[in-house]
């Protein structure tokens, strides 16, 4: 969940007494036309990750008009605005708004809209390209702080102008580094008096520097390139990969179901969890986004026993990853390899919203066949997932796999709406590099 730094004016921002006053002028921030994009389609997906400020405690970063005989219209002596925080590194919600707001009004393939408090909402169930973070390394500000001119009294309002710097840095989830920086300014003018204007007003500059990386050519341009292939994700232990192929099961699924909720585990994180499934005696297949980009997990089975697996294999674009764990008498879930068919009867099963409810069975059907952003085939069902589904088995009514659970669509009022989204089993096994051996080819 995004928390907000800064919490309020009052905490933040200070008046000076008794000292000299600093001028603080507001620079004129040229405002450039952004680059102009026609299918957003066509640009790799980007998320703004977090914002920093980098500005000293007790740096002078504004001035307050002063009262001036009433010739102002301001109320109060001058004096300087402090930055009372300090340096801070946070995910901000309201930076993460105007983020996604300012780049998605001007076409940008931007995905994690804030509005969105669940990961399988609507886009938010994708896994961006890049992730864009800002740090706001120059504050100006000239504020003015309104009265009634009747009374004298002053209203709790501000007016003002003011600009920010800010330093960029796109990370590239594939590569795992920053791969691109850039710095770019904002301004804005706060006109009517509003409640915290001071933060307003940063707030605002903030979006008009958001609007000018827009306009920066460099930044579009790494947008506009081909994403890493798969074998540019995995170089070394890309080899293919045989796996033993299990006899796929032909009776009901609830002949099978003690066996196929035993082959179903809980992937556990720091901040939630996922689920995975067993392909072999001791490979598991869960969603990339569970496991992201950390080498050892840890794996809770049904019986409530937890071991420890290594992630060896993981393809972002298609949202799969493989963990490996000791031999120790797991049982695999059959692999179907023939397509779904529309209105045939499946089954999900894994640890939705909480880590107690591991094993959880939903029923449903197969509704349509999709493809997403990244022009991925998708198999659409209203069989009922939740988060915490993500990386779980889908199943046949035989109990084979046919589908890894990923991502669903919900609203404010209800979490799902029989709109959930599932990757084709064989085609994670082709991005991972794994295929089933021939029935005539021996064991290795």
């Amino acid at each position: 969940m995004l928390k907000p730094f800064f919490v309020g004016v009052a905490l933040l921002l200070g008046l000076s007494a008794c000292r000299t006053i600093q001028n603080v002028p507001v620079p004129q921030v040229e405002e450039k036309a952004a680059v102009e994009i026609n299918d957003p389609s066509a640009l790799s997906t980007m998320q703004f990750d977090r914002v920093g400020v980098k500005v000293k405690r007790g740096t002078v970063i504004g001035l307050y008009e002063p009262y001036a005989m009433g010739l102002s219209g301001c109320y109060g002596r001058q004096g300087n605005i402090h930055w009372n925080s300090g340096r801070v590194l946070a995910r901000d919600a309201e930076f993460a708004d105007l983020f996604f707001n300012e780049m998605k009004s001007l076409n940008f393939n931007v995905i994690g809209d804030p509005d969105k408090m669940f990961a399988s909402q609507s886009d938010n169930r994708r896994q961006a390209s890049y992730l864009i973070g800002g740090q706001i390394e120059k504050i100006a500000l000239n504020a003015c702080r309104e009265y009634n001119i009747w009374t004298g009294f002053p209203y709790d309002t501000i007016t003002g102008k003011g600009a920010v710097t800010v330093r960029w840095q796109v990370f590239s989830t594939v590569d795992r580094k920053v791969v691109y920086e850039t710095i770019t300014d904002g301004a804005a003018k706060l006109e009517t008096g509003t409640t915290d204007g001071e933060m307003v007003i940063i707030h605002e500059s903030f979006a008009g520097a958001v609007r000018n990386l827009a306009a920066d050519r460099e930044f579009v341009n790494l947008l506009s390139g081909s994403e890493p292939s798969f074998a540019d994700i995995q170089k070394v232990d890309a080899a293919e990969l045989a796996l033993d192929r299990i006899p796929l099961r032909t009776k009901p699924i609830t002949a099978y179901i003690d066996h196929v909720r035993r082959s179903v585990v809980t992937v556990e994180g720091g901040l939630g969890h996922g689920s995975g499934f067993f392909i072999s005696p001791t490979l598991i297949m869960t969603n990339f986004h569970v496991v992201e980009n950390r080498d050892l997990v840890r794996l809770r089975l049904i019986t409530g026993r937890k071991i420890l697996g290594e992630v060896i294999r993981r393809h972002p674009k298609r949202d799969v990853a493989i963990i490996q764990v000791e031999p120790s008498g797991h049982l695999p879930v059959p692999l179907r390899e023939t397509p779904v068919k529309v209105t045939e009867e499946v089954y999900a099963i894994g640890s939705p919203l909480d880590k107690s409810m591991a094993g959880t069975v939903s029923k449903g059907i197969v509704s349509k066949f999709t493809s997403n952003s990244q022009g991925l085939e998708d198999i659409q069902s209203d069989v009922d997932i939740h988060g915490g589904n993500s990386g779980g088995v889908l199943l046949d009514q035989n109990g084979n796999a046919v589908g890894i659970s990923y991502a669903g669509i919900g609203t404010a009022e209800k979490m799902s709406v029989g709109l959930n989204f599932f990757i084709p089993i064989m085609d994670a096994l082709d991005k991972l590099n794994l295929r089933l051996k021939s029935r005539a080819e021996p064991a290795s």
